[in-house]
């Protein structure tokens, strides 16, 4: 079975990482993502299973592998760079990484959130600048604040147990709601409940097609004013054009963004231009734990479809 990597992985830190994959057959590793798309469909042809890093596999490029059987996926967004429809019509396998990272991204989350409500990236730009403007940096305290999680998959689950931690009131939504979901004192509400409520909304859902802009407008202005918005999910979770509004208005203190609609984002990107934005290059995943986790959880689903079984895949092939 030839193996491909066809824009690399940051979660191999040394070629001998590979060697359970060697044992299944050749494996190209590509060092860093095609140029473009005639590139990366070059790449790809060979394959018979492919580990994906952030290429997007949509139904042109999916045609032109005659000889693909398998997607692992490193991560959880696969719908964002694969299209699983076209995937499965073709008889491609897609699996992904679950768990991998959700200790990573969820103290990231909290590292933000703590961040915009103490001001801590405008104050060190002031501060590195020569200026000293302590009485400028008014900030908040989380202690007894309502803090809203939107979904509760293990990311969620693991930011209500931190926020626990520093005596947060927490609400949370999930699509399939349960008493085993509703952990560390969490109250499970309604959408509506939750966005009018909380002090803080952090997302932590799972990018579908299904989910797309599930976070609307309305959602956005049932938001008391003052209350401050954290994603660390998917951008396109999101209505960001009214998220803008909501921000340039004054309505939203502020906002914490570590993904994006585009990434990297233009130049125009109109949330660099917002003082009261906070922004990162999606980087809540990456830790050398959550590496090494979404690594041994992408081989184990290679060797898996080598042996015939299924693991973490989310299509019925």
């Amino acid at each position: 079975m030839r193996i491909v990597f066809p824009d690399g992985a940051g979660c191999v830190r040394d070629p001998a990482d590979l060697e359970p994959l060697r044992r299944l057959g050749p494996v190209d590793f590509y060092d860093g993502p095609p140029p473009d798309r005639a590139q990366l469909i070059e790449r790809l042809r060979p394959a018979e299973a492919v580990v994906l890093d952030y290429s997007e596999m949509d139904a042109e490029v999916l045609r032109a592998c005659e000889r693909l059987r398998f997607v692992s996926f490193l991560g959880i967004g696969y719908n964002s760079c694969i299209d699983v429809a076209e995937a499965t019509r073709r008889g491609v396998a897609v699996a992904y990484t679950p768990d991998y990272g959700a200790t990573s991204v969820a103290e990231h989350a909290l590292a933000m959130m703590l961040a915009l409500t103490r001001q801590i990236g405008p104050a060190f730009v002031s501060a590195r600048e020569g200026r000293w403007e302590p009485g400028r940096f008014l900030g908040m305290e989380l202690r007894g604040k309502t803090l809203g999680i939107v979904g509760l998959g293990p990311i969620g689950t693991e930011m209500a147990r931190l926020a626990a931690g520093i005596d947060m009131r927490l609400l949370g939504w999930t699509r399939r709601p349960s008493p085993d979901r509703a952990r560390h004192g969490l109250t499970l509400v309604g959408l509506d409940e939750l966005f009018a409520t909380a002090d803080v909304v952090s997302l932590h859902l799972a990018y579908t097609p299904e989910s797309h802009g599930l976070i609307s407008r309305a959602l956005l202005e049932r938001m008391k004013p003052g209350a401050w918005f954290v994603n660390t999910a998917r951008a396109r979770l999101v209505d960001n054009e009214a998220l803008v509004e909501r921000l340039r208005g004054g309505h939203l203190r502020g906002a914490a963004l570590d993904v994006h609609d585009t990434e990297p984002p233009p130049a125009d990107y109109v949330f660099r231009t917002l003082d009261n934005v906070l922004i990162t290059p999606h980087i809540g995943y990456n830790t050398p734990e959550a590496a090494s986790n979404m690594l041994r959880i992408a081989i184990a689903t290679v060797e898996a479809f080598a042996r015939g079984e299924r693991l973490h895949v989310v299509n019925n092939v």
